[in-house]
């Protein structure tokens, strides 16, 4: 049996970390619209949230206010949101009315407890529910052993490599879903997240795709120009290319090229994302991006500097949390030392 290859577009959600969610009331309905056209199998529509829902955000209180945003003429169309379990109060879920079908769970480590605790309330109100444990690439291979045993036996629709920081490299995939065909039953879809941290996201799909069982189905996320959490995600327009050429799709590529024309190239010029040495170094010493994000935003310090400061968070034992006094400590002794 041939698997099933699904692209996820996650623009709305992932995206929405670069200009704060603020798409524009407008232009949330025109993104979905122009993705469904152009086939994208699935569409985050973005985070559930605590808190009031603004009309011009794709953050969402509850189900019902995703839902207004998809257009009545829109039909046989896969969307999910996904759930952080620190952000969101599961009691406030409503029943699945069918029209956002699957709700995807990012959890740390320290907290797949309460992520599937919420998970299991999800599965009961109607929802597919996907588990995206965030930053694989910080278990040790007994870790992520025993996680996957873990969430296999809660039998989601799925569950996703999730590179959080772009530190996979090819070595690191190809063991790590290994560990995820070996560990998870067949019904259940792998997905993969990735970062273009390290320019590489193309070149690890392609390799995910060559290595996955023939019988497995699969989703990829992906997001228009790589729009992510700087420096940004694998692309919606190359990986539905390549899947067109590769394995016989059939995306519509000129909605894509029109939502980056008319959508988010205009997001672009006011707020950059794309491949930069600083996120780099974060990746390959798997550290914490939100790092390199403090360290950018000063003006006084080149790369050089932030290297050198980066260096000294790599002896850290809890490099994967970002710790603000940790790097305000190590600038301003880099900073008073170099005066």
């Amino acid at each position: 049996m041939e698997n099933k290859i699904k692209v996820l577009d996650c623009t709305l959600r992932d995206g929405g970390y670069v200009n704060n969610f603020n798409f524009g009331k407008k232009n949330i309905p025109k993104i979905v619209t122009g993705l469904s056209k152009s086939g994208s199998d699935i569409i985050e529509l973005g985070f559930l949230r605590d808190g009031e829902h603004n009309e011009n955000q794709s953050l969402f209180n509850n189900v019902a206010s995703a839902e207004k945003i998809i257009s009545e003429t829109i039909i046989d169309q896969e969307f999910c949101l996904m759930i952080r379990p620190d952000w969101f109060t599961i009691s406030n879920l409503e029943h699945c009315s069918g029209k956002i079908k699957t709700l995807r769970f990012a959890f740390h480590y320290k907290d797949i407890n309460l992520a599937l605790l919420q998970a299991e309330k999800a599965k009961k109100l109607g929802y597919s529910v996907f588990l995206n444990p965030v930053n694989i690439t910080s278990y040790s291979e007994e870790m992520l052993e025993n996680l996957l045993i873990e969430l296999n036996d809660f039998n989601p629709t799925g569950i996703c490599i999730v590179d959080t920081f772009g530190s996979l490299l090819p070595q690191d995939l190809r063991s790590i879903l290994s560990i995820f065909m070996s560990k998870i039953n067949i019904n259940i879809t792998i997905g993969l997240h990735l970062h273009e941290n390290l320019s590489i996201s193309m070149a690890l799909a392609s390799i995910f795709l060559e290595l996955i069982e023939d019988d497995r189905n699969v989703v990829i996320d992906s997001s228009l120009l790589g729009m992510g959490r700087v420096p940004g995600n694998l692309p919606t327009e190359l990986i539905m290319n390549f899947l067109n050429k590769a394995h016989n799709k059939k995306y519509e590529l000129i909605n894509v090229y029109d939502l980056i024309s008319s959508q988010i190239q205009k997001i672009r010029s006011k707020v950059a994302w794309g491949y930069m040495p600083t996120y780099a170094i974060t990746a390959f010493e798997k550290t914490h991006r939100d790092y390199a994000e403090f360290l950018l935003a000063k003006k006084d310090l080149n790369i050089p500097d932030i290297s050198g400061i980066l260096d000294q968070i790599t002896k850290v034992q809890d490099k994967n949390f970002y710790n603000k006094k940790l790097i305000i400590e190590l600038y301003e002794k880099y900073t008073q030392k170099s005066r």
